[in-house]
């Protein structure tokens, strides 16, 4: 990147040099063509003034000495302070050319004449317009102005050399190039050193993500803003990384967790069936109600272990992005849910109240929340008590059960992973259920409470999801 703003700058400042070269060069030759016109404008009045002396169009006192005479004469040879003096002469239409004799002629009496082309004829001859060219006259390089006399079939040409000319432009040539240089090299130092400055945040954060890659535990390096504040680009970049690292970090931490949670959760289930393996191992020494002991605890031990995958898999897949959320009509997706737990839990009553209520969410992911408030509520109810539902249009799910309540000691840690009071170890389940529920409130941008009803027995928990044209 500072190579890039190096020549970026390097060509704007060539650019520069060359317009500057050319503007100067663009008017030293106006400057040039100027004199060249005045010159030749002096020299036609000379040649119309000598003219009408020969046809008898001019009155009065003849010769050099006469007082027209005397200002055709200032007219053509006076010349101003710094202008330059060169060559001239006229030219005839048929290719003619007669010297224009002047004391102040550069190499006077010198027989050169200037080199004609096509088009001086045609000016000559009043056929083409007056015109400028550069030629190499005497080996020097000169500048030609060829002029038409009004009222004559001839032409008058000015010849100044450009020696001086070139002379200046070679100089301005050389202090151009040096400056060029210069600028150019200041320019690429201060380029240089602003660009380090400005980048420094850029290489921090790369050096941060090198880290990173090379030792992915190091999510907790930070980098540090310095002078940027959160309020220009740089600045906002780095917050935007830091914000990355953080949710990265905080991913991980939870995925250890949940490995290290679900590892020493499956140790159980695993111990179980092994020894019910063992036993089987002598199954034809059991009697009949053994046997059968044996089987009921290897198949409790199996659902308890799916169970415990199944909501493991839900877990870590509610980490992810939905790929599909879709207008829910949670009254109709609830008494669904209700209909399901009733086969299951025959023995609990379910007393349902809902109104129409429309949510954007995941289907299936709703119908597992509130499926396992509903277990969970018939859990803790004995499987043969009541448990109640309140579904209201604002989106809030009510779901109490009857019975012996939550310890005031557990209320704070009810929805973390694989948690369970110390009441409930004994009876079967995973301890995700209620984590599932919060982490599906969560994603839908709703939320999960829990407290002990009032009055009476029981725990009452609130699952709230934002309706449609609504907000929790």
């Amino acid at each position: 990147m500072i190579i890039a703003a190096a020549v970026a700058v390097s060509v704007g400042i060539a650019a520069c040099v060359v317009f500057g070269y050319v503007a100067v060069r663009t008017e030293l030759l106006a400057n040039m063509d100027t004199q060249l016109a005045r010159q030749a404008t002096g020299l036609s009045a000379m040649a119309k003034y000598q003219n009408k002396q020969k046809t008898g169009g001019t009155k009065g006192k003849s010769g050099t000495n006469s007082p027209a005479a005397q200002r055709a004469y200032e007219i053509a040879y006076g010349h101003r302070f710094g202008d330059s003096v060169g060559i001239s002469q006229f030219v005839y239409a048929n290719g003619r050319t007669v010297p224009a004799q002047s004391p102040t002629v550069m190499n006077q009496g010198n027989s050169s004449t200037i080199p004609l082309i096509p088009d001086d004829l045609r000016v000559a001859a009043g056929n083409s317009a007056d015109g400028y060219r550069t030629v190499q006259l005497n080996g020097v390089s000169a500048r030609v102005y060829t002029m038409h006399i009004g009222g004559t079939r001839e032409a008058v040409m000015v010849a100044l050399p450009l020696s001086g000319i070139d002379t200046e432009l070679k100089q301005l040539e050389l202090r151009l190039a040096l400056g060029g240089v210069g600028a150019i090299f200041l320019a690429a130092l201060l380029g240089w050193w602003v660009t380090r400055t400005a980048l420094r945040p850029v290489a921090q954060l790369t050096t941060a993500a090198e880290r990173i890659a090379r030792e992915p535990r190091e999510l907790a390096h930070r980098i540090d803003l310095g002078k940027h504040s959160d309020e220009d680009e740089l600045g906002r970049l780095a917050v935007s990384f830091n914000a990355m690292l953080a949710a990265v970090q905080d991913a991980a931490v939870k995925q250890r967790q949940l490995v290290a949670d679900a590892s020493h959760e499956l140790r159980t289930p695993l111990t179980s069936l092994r020894m019910n393996a063992e036993v089987l191992d002598k199954f034809d020494r059991l009697d009949e109600m053994d046997r059968k002991r044996v089987i009921d605890s290897l198949l409790t031990g199996i659902d308890e272990l799916t169970g415990l995958v199944a909501d493991t898999m839900e877990l870590a897949r509610g980490e992810e992005p939905e790929a599909v959320i879709t207008q829910v009509r949670w009254d109709e997706l609830t008494k669904r849910v209700v209909d399901r737990a009733s086969l299951h839990w025959p023995g609990t009553e379910f007393r349902v109240s809902t109104e129409p209520c429309t949510v954007f969410g995941v289907p299936e992911r709703l119908e597992r929340a509130v499926g396992n408030l509903i277990n969970n509520a018939a859990k803790f109810s004995g499987g043969a008590g009541l448990v109640e539902l309140r579904l209201a249009a604002q989106g809030v799910l009510t779901v109490r059960d009857h019975g012996p309540g939550i310890p005031e000691e557990d209320l704070p840690h009810v929805f973390n992973r694989f948690y369970r009071s110390a009441e409930m170890r004994d009876r079967p389940g995973s301890g995700l259920g209620l984590a599932i529920v919060a982490q599906v409130a969560e994603s839908h941008g709703g939320k999960v409470t829990a407290r002990n009803a009032h009055p009476g027995p029981g725990a009452l928990f609130t699952l709230e999801i934002p309706t449609v044209g609504g907000a929790v």
